[in-house]
């Protein structure tokens, strides 16, 4: 029971943190790109929308890298471990 809490707690906070992510994100290009001020809001919105839609496109990539170097560093380890395990039985 408590390992199902602990899942779900870890999914809520992942999900916060991604939500928080893209809107920041959005928010940092919304604020770069050079929408003037005299623009309307739709404009705005779009500008917000595309920027939204960039964000949530790299978050993917951001994880699968992450999980990319996590395999190669656990394959590297793996083997440094196999190389020093042989060399013990000698």
């Amino acid at each position: 029971m408590k390992t199902e809490s602990k899942k779900s707690a870890a999914g809520k906070i992942a999900s916060w943190a991604i939500a928080a992510l893209v809107l920041v994100g959005a928010a940092g290009i919304w604020a770069v790109a050079d929408v003037s001020a005299k623009s309307s809001l739709a404009s705005k919105a779009f500008v917000f929308f595309i920027s939204a839609v960039i964000v949530v496109q790299v978050v993917p990539g951001v994880m699968l890298l992450g999980a990319m170097l996590k395999g190669v560093c656990s394959m590297a380890s793996s083997k440094k471990a196999a190389v020093t395990a042989g060399a013990d039985r000698k």
